[in-house]
């Protein structure tokens, strides 16, 4: 409902995307944040572990320190609710694959000399130190004051030593590896030309039929269909997980007091008072450092239940306080935002967010009754054990790494966790921002073509699809054949009411919106030659026709200008794309263990 709006961020995709991303900084993990760091670093107790090698509580809180800061210079606020959830995902996805590459790089012999630490300390210092109010003027890093406290015997350099000393034979293998990948020329000058090379057209489309009468795909259409676009269904691995989320248990008292709180800032920010400033002072909600305004436009069935009551609120009014589980939101309508651009219109808000902070024991308890369950739920299934307590599960969609459920959004770990196990490996209890979750791992499908079963409605609407185009196909072949005896698109159009568009410079790169779903007649206009027709050719929006116009090719000056950035970003790119198939395949095979959540209760 409105779980997403804790976020309260169109950051929140950017942020999942970046976790999908593994570079040559990925494993970069800075230990520690400050200069007088030695006892906290030498810490052993654990929250994890990799192949039976612990993960220490100083290393993650340091790796988590690192990230936040990260998040604060990006975004300049710090990270609240879901976002903050994501980044210590991030801050855990690093250790461990700190920990795969490092036994790596051990096993091939690689280590760090004194000279190359110290070297290293001079020339790069780790984001901890750069970040350090000690080495900053005016917020930026200060390479002088850093050079005089090198220099200052006093100093305990000794944990940063270490840590560099742990880092630099992981990053020796980082360059051996991408030390082999590498760019030719003639991929250069081709991915120049997908990108450079542009054309105009005119394009002519035969929609499909849109008769109520045609008959629903049977099995034999099914099967065509699947054969035929088989291949658009190639996917990584693709889990679906079966859930028990249990909403934290919140006491009356617990809630009479944050209603009591959230009801009196509605009345306050209703008699005049600033609403940022009741933000900035009392809400718990992302952005409250902004006065609580959610940076992108939120659609009405966004807000749920409580839609209805946002559409009847004037800009600058204040909503009533509306209960979400143990939180009360409140929003400041700050304008109506039209529909256009092929973009839904909205409005825009600021939120209020009051949390009811539940008693500890009462948690402790619920915490324990969920462990039992799991216990149960691991000799006999998650869905039984639930129903023996009165409780229901969940099926999420089939997922891949990097694009968990949405039921998920507040406890994006369980996603990696499932990611991981097996058929019918049940998970330990984890804590999201308002719910414990459990998880079972209902399903799983290894890399490559989707089953039928998996894409079992796309499949039905392909099939559905190609049983409208079938009967569009004489419509089609008679502008085939008029235009073969001479007719213009022009002509054909007029006479046949049908409408054409224009696609104006557009390249293979970038096509025209109207032919995003006909990647196949793109390919063939850019393969025939100017004034030449081009068509029937079939497409998910219907039958393509269309005539180039003009086509241009940049002259090769324009290519030596292009080739450095382009080969940057080329490589960059496939650097990125091994690195994540390397981490993955690493962790296919690693024992990894997350009691993040479990030693805090």
């Amino acid at each position: 409902m409105l779980r997403f709006l804790r976020s309260g961020s169109k950051r929140t995709k950017l942020i999942w995307w970046l976790l999908t991303i593994v570079t040559i900084f990925t494993f970069v993990i800075l230990f520690g944040t400050g200069i007088e760091q030695t006892s906290s670093l030498r810490r052993t107790d654990s929250v994890g572990s990799v192949d039976g090698h612990p993960i220490s509580r100083a290393d993650y809180q340091a790796a988590l320190d690192d990230q936040r800061a990260t998040y604060r210079r990006q975004f300049g606020t710090d990270p609240a609710d879901r976002d903050a959830r994501m980044i210590e995902l991030q801050a855990w996805r690093n250790l461990v694959a700190q920990q795969l590459v490092g036994k790596m790089a051990s096993t091939e012999g690689l280590k760090a000399y004194d000279q190359e630490i110290a070297w290293s300390l001079k020339t790069s210092p780790p984001t901890v130190l750069t970040t350090n109010a000690a080495f900053q003027t005016n917020g930026q890093f200060d390479p002088s004051k850093y050079e005089t406290a090198l220099r200052n015997p006093q100093n305990n350099w000794a944990p940063f030593e270490d840590m560099t000393r742990r880092q630099l034979p992981t990053r020796k293998l980082e360059q051996r590896l991408l030390a082999a990948i590498k760019l030719s020329e003639p991929e250069l000058q081709e991915e120049f030309r997908y990108r450079n090379e542009r054309l105009s057209a005119t394009v002519l489309l035969v929609p499909p039929s849109t008769e109520a009468n045609v008959p629903a795909p049977g099995a034999t259409d099914l099967q065509r269909a699947f054969d035929a676009n088989k291949s658009r269904f190639v996917a990584g691995l693709r889990v679906q997980l079966e859930l028990l989320i249990a909403p934290r248990k919140y006491s009356d008292e617990d809630l009479r007091a944050a209603k009591q709180t959230a009801d009196g800032l509605v009345a306050r920010a209703r008699s005049g008072e600033d609403f940022a400033q009741l933000a900035r002072d009392y809400s718990e909600g992302a952005g409250a450092d902004r006065g609580g305004v959610i940076d992108r436009v939120i659609q009405t069935a966004e807000f749920g239940v409580m839609g209805q009551h946002m559409e009847t609120i004037q800009p600058g009014g204040i909503s009533d306080a509306f209960q979400d589980n143990g939180r009360f939101l409140i929003f400041r309508l700050i304008e109506r935002v039209p529909a256009g651009a092929g973009a839904p219109g909205g409005m825009r808000v600021a939120q209020i967010v009051v949390k009811a902070h539940p008693n500890d024991e009462a948690l402790r308890e619920q915490y324990a009754a969920l462990v039992t369950l799991r216990d149960r739920a691991a000799r006999i299934g998650l869905g039984k054990a639930a129903a023996e307590k009165g409780m229901g599960t969940l099926k999420t969609r089939f997922f891949e790494q990097g694009t968990p459920p949405e039921e998920l959004f507040a406890a994006p770990e369980v996603a990696d966790w499932g990611m991981r196990e097996k058929v019918g490996k049940v998970s330990p209890v984890f804590e999201g921002l308002d719910e414990f979750v459990v998880a079972e791992v209902a399903g799983r499908h290894e890399a490559g073509p989707a089953s039928r079963d998996e894409i079992a409605e796309p499949l039905r609407q392909l099939a559905e699809m190609d049983l409208r185009l079938a009967r569009s196909r004489p419509r089609a072949d008679s502008v085939a054949a008029a235009v073969a005896h001479g007719a213009t698109l022009e002509q054909v159009a007029h006479a046949l009411g049908l409408t054409l568009s224009q696609a104006t410079a557009m390249t293979r790169y970038q096509p025209a919106s109207q032919l995003s779903g006909a990647p196949e007649f793109v390919g063939q206009l850019f393969a025939a030659a100017p004034g030449r027709v081009v068509g029937p050719v079939r497409g998910f929006g219907g039958w393509y026709f269309g005539r180039v116009e003009q086509k241009g090719v940049s002259d090769t000056t324009s290519y030596d200008k292009a080739k450095g950035p382009l080969s940057s970003d080329l490589l960059t790119r496939r650097q990125q794309s091994f690195f994540a198939s390397f981490v993955n395949g690493l962790l296919a095979k690693a024992k990894v263990r997350d009691q993040r959540y479990e030693t805090m209760r």
